[in-house]
């Protein structure tokens, strides 16, 4: 990751010694949402979000004042809203002295590269990789950047940080890059807070 990605403060935290984990809580289930995915975050809180894939999933009403939220892939790629990536600490277009983090690089993969050996950035991943390019399944990467975006507002009640996000993607898109896909689209197809 380049140093200004907000990687420290999106990073999962580690269950202390003394924290009781719930293991069925760490189970992140889709199919009550018509997704028949089940991912697992090694992290991920006793307490779950009513806006986690499992916190939707099993209809947690624990914070019913709890608005979950999310920008669709469409909504961060259009030019418009290239100012909403501001608060992410993710750049949507190289600038001298602030290039564009690469898709490769936010999610530790090696997939995502032009016929040139050159790594797609994550807006381009968005805009040019949308449809039938994906080099691991369609759309996937296209939803992936917009979850990583949303994560990363924090205008915006996503229900995982940056941090998270990422490691759902690694844990899964090689195994289940369908499902997660699917996932991924749900959580981004949820009322937009932005403008």
């Amino acid at each position: 990751m380049s140093d200004h990605t907000p990687e420290t403060q999106d990073t999962p935290h580690e269950a202390s010694q003394g924290d009781s984990v719930d293991q069925s809580r760490r189970r992140l289930t889709g199919a009550a949402l018509g997704v028949s995915a089940v991912f697992t975050l090694a992290s991920r809180p006793v307490w779950a979000s009513q806006c986690t894939i499992s916190g939707m999933a099993s209809g947690n009403l624990s914070n019913p004042q709890e608005i979950c939220g999310g920008g669709t892939p469409g909504y961060w790629k259009a030019a418009v809203h290239l100012d909403s990536w501001g608060p992410t600490g993710f750049t949507p277009i190289s600038k001298p002295g602030n290039p564009a983090e690469t898709f490769n690089e936010v999610f530790s993969v090696t997939q995502y590269v032009r016929n040139d050996g050159r790594a797609y950035t994550l807006l381009e991943v968005m805009r040019e990789l949308n449809g039938n390019g994906d080099p691991i399944s369609t759309n996937l990467g296209f939803h992936a950047v917009a979850a990583l975006l949303n994560a990363a507002h924090p205008a915006v009640n996503f229900g995982y940080t940056s941090g998270e996000l990422i490691e759902l993607f690694q844990s899964n898109y090689l195994t289940n890059p369908e499902k997660l896909k699917n996932s991924l689209a749900m959580l981004n197809e949820r009322d937009c807070p932005l403008n």
